[in-house]
């Protein structure tokens, strides 16, 4: 059949109010006259319906179609310009061609001419413009090679039937533009779109079951991506499986509500190619819920630059949902992405306000391919002061991503951001030496939390290449995931970088997380956060640079830490391993907040050549191990811990490499260790500092050694230290130590350096159970409370002098001082002395009573020997070589035993004055006075001359012997009963009442 509609021919189907329906068809259909189906009012509200169908469908110039829908329905359609001749009366002729010879038995057919086209553009446009719905309808192909525009109101629907022959499509070949107007394409075949698609804000539909591609039409696909347009709102979808989705040197422009391209497939390929731009919303979006054997096509990016342009947005997901298995394949892979872009480089140029963002996840089965479903090849580089965000998604199968690019480079203040939420495997593998430049910008590849409440029981990263970061804000490592980064890390000048492995919450949490790194270089800001760090390596920090180790957990440094910048290690609840060697020529503060069992740990040598160092060790029943040696070359050393463990014999000295350590103005350096416990596995040097002091640990008590046997306690010595000091202010200090100061030589005066070499000691309590050792001074002051020694232990200034405060004191130790005088003062109720030896020796208790061991000597060797007391027990010797010893009490009884010295002189003014039985007071060559209230002398007294003074009641017990045999005996006394001798060169007796069965002779 052959249905003409000539020239002039009408077809009148409108209405009064609505338009009707004309429908003429044929197997060939030439439409070139005027169908008329308007209705009362505007055509695109009251039109009706026109079809135009054939198999061979020719549209003429001439024709005319008025109706708000014209569907056109043939097997075939190419769209076209205009060509000569078609407006020609013989119609048939110059259309149509006979399709194969006749016979007279065979009916006549034919078939359109090649060079005839089925529609004009001009035709087609004109119609448009009116606002006409046009709907071309083909079985096979649908052509469009001439540029359309599609007018400001129309709609044109182009649609290929289903079932038919699939190496046919639609194809795109010439510029469709609007300003507005609507294009829609239906296609269960291939869909090429090789021109400007340009709509304003008009809709793009475009659905197919097949493939989709936005390309060149030759083989070469290069093309300038601003000369390739497509602009519209709408919906692009793909419903087929195993189709692709190209797109090759674009651009898309968004409008209105965004253009989507979407599929639900598992099976479906992205590749992207070339030069894209981005402007408005553009989205590309396949989210599959299919079974995990259905979603293994990886898709490409390819693409050599991205621009997005301001404020626009590009999201690309490509999302398979809740699927996993175990079966093995050979083949499958993870239906991922690759990331090669273009000689192995690839940038997003991202304006400011702009986004692009990749949200991605695998295929969740569970074999294992060699390699990861996200695997980024090209160098990346993002500038333009926008944000690009890959974030990567999984359950418990799903596999992260492989970065093997040589550089990431981002500018402009842009931010590149790598976020995983890979569990059962590694989020980030670096397989190849990265460097990384963020100048003015940020770059973040962190393993994070999401929706799915589980942990992350393997890596963020995981790493043996060599990292080097040139600049920019970086953070690298994740939440709730350890990471493992053991190449060399390089931190130049003007990056700031952190690492981070943060421990999870409650159920999610799968155990204590960590960063375990190599070798660190810091030349700009490192700081390491989270759980715990583990540097196996040395750890640099340069000058300038800027360093801190502020994880929650722990800090272990295996290797050496080098800081010629500023340095905090500052650790919330738990504490820091230094197994290597610290050498500090910046600013360094250590600091830890230990809980439980944990321990503070520095094996390794410590070197401080500038400025202060303090390391603190915070909380309750904290301890700092150290075994290494430290060095402070001037400033302050803090060490502060509930207990300081010395492990290891060491020294801790001013000066450094080799210098003196002599506390001179090079070396002016001070040391403080605050503690409660000074535990000494092995000897502590203090050497060289101007100040060195051992003080108690917030306001409490100070233990020095473990409480043992005094031969085998440890000992602290304090060398060539200028002030020597150990304190517990309000509090007890306890030496189960030993202690010495030295001058380092053997000299009894000072050293050539003239350091007044000697130690204080400065508490409430002081108790010393072991022997203290100094080359000068001995000043122990407990002016509020108790000093104690235990016996056994001795107290000995070599060259100076031993000063003893305290209100009460029980000194069952010896006291020695070589050189110097020995004063002990007590103010409160008791003084208990034992062996005390000195120049000189004083030993005060106004206001109580001192008593002396029996057995002790009290020995003043050049000097004099005085005892002042309230009253007074002296149950051993007190002697003065060359010197008078003069023993006091106000109190109510002096009680002696032997005392001996150049003059001796014993009074008990207001008490009772007793010489004990075997007891001996001897003046070698002076003068013997004792003078009390009352006496009684049962021991022996042997002078020069004896004065005995008593304004009460003198007696001397049988066996007792008084000899002046030199000299002159005076006895003064009330009443005095003699069962003693007394003798003397001459004899005086002074009482009122004499009586006893003694003697009293002259010479």
């Amino acid at each position: 059949r052959k249905p003409p509609l000539e020239k002039d021919s009408i077809i009148n189907v409108s209405g009064k109010e609505k338009g009707g329906r004309a429908i003429v068809w044929g197997d060939i259909a030439l439409i070139d006259g005027n169908i008329n189906a308007q209705g009362s009012g505007d055509i695109a509200k009251t039109g009706g319906f026109v079809e135009t169908s054939g198999h061979d469908l020719f549209i003429k110039d001439n024709a005319i179609v008025d109706a708000k829908e014209w569907l056109l329905d043939p097997d075939s359609v190419s769209i076209d310009t205009s060509s000569s001749g078609r407006s020609s009366t013989n119609l048939e002729d110059e259309e149509y061609t006979l399709e194969a010879s006749r016979t007279s038995n065979t009916p006549e057919r034919k078939r359109n001419k090649e060079d005839k086209v089925t529609l004009t553009n001009s035709t087609l446009e004109n119609m448009l413009k009116r606002g006409v719905f046009v709907n071309i309808t083909a079985n096979n192909e649908i052509k469009v090679n001439s540029d359309i525009n599609i007018g400001n109101s129309g709609h044109l629907t182009l649609y290929r039937n289903r079932g038919r022959d699939k190496n046919k499509g639609v194809e795109i070949n010439g510029n469709i533009t609007s300003n507005g107007g609507s294009l829609t394409i239906n296609s269960d075949s291939w869909i090429d779109i090789h021109k400007n698609i340009t709509l304003g804000e008009g809709f793009l539909n475009i659905t197919t079951s097949d493939s989709i591609g936005f390309e060149a039409s030759r083989k070469n696909k290069a093309r300038n991506a601003a000369d390739a347009q497509i602009t519209a709102q709408g919906t692009i979808k793909l419903t087929g499986e195993n189709k692709t989705f190209r797109l090759n040197n674009i651009s898309l422009n968004g409008t209105g509500d965004g253009l989507s391209v979407i599929s639900t497939a598992g099976n479906l390929s992205h590749r992207l190619d070339g030069e894209i731009n981005i402007s408005g919303n553009v989205t590309i979006n396949q989210t599959s819920r299919t079974s995990f054997w259905k979603a293994s096509y990886d898709s490409e990016w390819n693409v050599s630059t991205l621009n997005v342009q301001e404020g626009a947005n590009f999201t690309f997901i490509k999302f398979t949902g809740n699927n996993w298995g175990t079966t093995p394949s050979g083949s499958r892979r993870y239906a991922g992405v690759n990331f090669r872009g273009l000689s192995n480089n690839m940038t997003f140029n991202v304006a400011s306000g702009a986004n692009v963002t990749f949200k991605l996840k695998p295929s969740e089965f569970d074999y294992e391919r060699g390699f990861t479903p996200y695997q980024f090849t090209a160098n990346i580089t993002a500038t333009g002061g926008g944000s690009v965000l890959f974030d990567m998604y999984a359950n418990h199968t799903g596999r992260g991503a492989t970065l093997e690019m040589k550089e990431i480079n981002v500018s402009g203040n842009t931010n590149l951001t790598f976020n995983s939420h890979s569990r059962k495997y590694d989020a980030f593998k670096i397989k190849k030496d990265l460097t990384i430049n963020a100048t003015g910008s940020s770059f973040n590849l962190l393993q994070t939390k999401d929706n799915f409440e589980d942990g992350y029981p393997n890596k963020a990263i995981n790493s043996t290449s060599n990292i080097t970061i040139l600049g920019g804000r970086v953070a690298l490592g994740g939440h709730n995931s350890s990471s493992n980064i053991t190449g060399n890390i390089t931190i130049r000048q003007g990056a700031n970088v952190e690492l981070v492995a943060h421990n999870g919450y409650a159920h999610t949490n799968k155990g204590p997380r960590a960063l375990n790194l190599g070798n660190l270089t810091v030349e700009g800001e490192l700081s390491l956060v989270g759980a715990s760090a583990n540097i196996g390596g040395n750890l640099s920090v340069k000058k300038d640079a800027k360093f801190k180790g502020e994880t929650q957990d722990n800090l272990n440094i295996t290797g050496t830490f080098t800081n010629n910048g500023t340095s905090e290690i500052n650790i919330k609840q738990g504490v820091v391993k230094l197994q290597g060697d610290i050498i500090n020529k910046g600013g360094l503060n250590i600091t830890t907040n230990a809980s439980g069992t944990q321990k503070t740990i520095i094996n390794g040598n410590i070197t401080n050549e500038k400025g202060d160092l303090n390391i603190t060790n915070k909380g309750s029943n904290t301890e700092i191990q150290i075994g290494g040696n430290i060095s402070q070359k001037k400033g302050n050393l803090t060490i502060s811990s509930d207990k300081v463990n010395i492990t290891k014999q060491i020294t801790i000295k001013a000066g450094v490499n080799g210098e003196n350590s002599d506390s001179g103005t090079e070396n002016n350096a001070n040391l403080t260790i605050k503690t409660k416990t000074l535990e000494l596995t092995n000897d502590l040097n203090i050497s060289g500092f101007n100040k060195a002091e051992i003080t108690a640990k917030d306001s409490g008590n100070l233990t020095i050694g473990e409480a043992n046997n005094n031969d085998n306690a440890k000992k602290v010595t304090f060398n060539k230290v200028k002030d020597s000091k150990i304190s517990a202010n309000g509090h007890k200090v306890t030496l189960n130590s030993k202690v010495e100061t030295s001058n380092g030589d053997s000299s009894t005066e000072n050293g050539s350096d003239g350091n007044n070499i000697g130690l204080t000691i400065s508490a409430k309590d002081v108790a010393v159970n072991s022997n203290i050792t100094s080359h000068k001074t001995v000043n122990i002051s407990a002016s509020e409370g108790d000093i104690t020694t235990k016996a056994g232990a001795t107290i000995n200034a070599t060259t100076g002098s031993v000063e003893v405060t305290a209100k009460t004191g029980d000194i069952k130790g010896g006291i020695k001082s070589a050189s110097g005088s020995v004063n002990i003062t007590a103010s409160g109720d008791t003084l208990k002395v034992s062996n005390i030896t000195g120049q000189n020796v004083t030993v005060t208790a106004a206001s109580g009573a001192v008593t002396t061991t029996e057995g002790s000597t009290i020995d003043a060797t050049t000097g004099d020997a005085n005892i002042t007391t309230r009253t007074g027990n002296i149950n051993g010797k007190v002697e003065s070589r060359s010197g008078s010893v003069t023993l006091s009490a106000t109190g109510e009884t002096l009680t002696v035993s032997s005392i001996s010295g150049k003059a001796v002189t014993i009074t008990a003014d207001s008490g009772k004055l007793t010489t004990q039985a075997g007891s001996s007071i001897t003046s070698s060559n002076g003068q013997t006075t004792l003078t009390a209230k009352d006496g009684s002398i049962a021991g022996s007294i042997d002078a020069a001359n004896v004065t005995l003074n008593t304004t009460g009641t003198l007696t001397t017990v049988a066996g007792s012997k008084i000899n002046a045999a030199s000299g002159t005996l005076v006895i003064n006394a009330k009443d005095a009963k003699l069962d003693g001798a007394a003798s003397g060169d001459r004899t005086v007796v002074n009482a009122t009442n004499a009586s006893g069965s003694g003697s009293v002779t002259a010479a």
